[in-house]
């Protein structure tokens, strides 16, 4: 299976609109969420603004691309080219999500090998923090299958939520 991170663009509009209700969209994530609405111009602008660290407000740059499996749009994958405090807590350098009917086929696991040589050779970075809920198997085995090596454990009392905080070096 061919995977590729793509920002998001025209070519994989439709089978990212057909994918529309397979995602997650609780909390739009500016600039990777498309509002399912708007023009696809406008979201394809904004992705490229955050990717170039234009109009950012509270948030950081970041390349939001489309995980694109055997020609299909399959997910989502942000890259945050810096961490500011919230990031550090609950984001770290990396989210992603893969739309229902296509995981657990290594879709995840081959992007996040992608996004980490982005990370390595378009962004410079040496060491990735990546988080993720602890009951989130699937997303465990996806980091570690990437060396993402345990720093801790923690809980966020206000929802008693326990995530897990790993270290991948690039």
């Amino acid at each position: 299976m061919k995977v590729e991170l793509i920002m998001p663009c025209e070519k994989y509009w439709e089978s990212y609109k057909e994918s529309y209700n397979e995602m997650d969209h609780e909390g739009l994530v500016d600039g990777m969420d498309w509002d399912g609405k708007s023009e696809p111009v406008v979201y394809f602008e904004r992705a490229k603004e955050l990717s170039e660290g234009e109009n950012l407000g509270e948030l950081v740059p970041a390349t939001n691309f489309w995980i694109i499996a055997d020609g299909e749009y399959s997910g989502r994958m942000s890259i945050r080219h810096e961490l500011n405090d919230w990031l550090r807590i609950y984001g770290g350098h990396i989210g992603y999500e893969v739309k229902v009917s296509v995981r657990k086929k290594g879709i995840a696991t081959k992007a996040l090998a992608l996004a980490i040589e982005y990370c390595r050779e378009s962004l410079g970075l040496s060491e990735l923090l990546l988080t993720c809920d602890d009951e989130n198997i699937a997303s465990v085995k996806t980091i570690e299958s990437n060396g993402g090596e345990l720093l801790e454990k923690m809980r966020d009392e206000s929802n008693n939520r326990l995530s897990r905080y790993y270290r991948i070096r690039c």
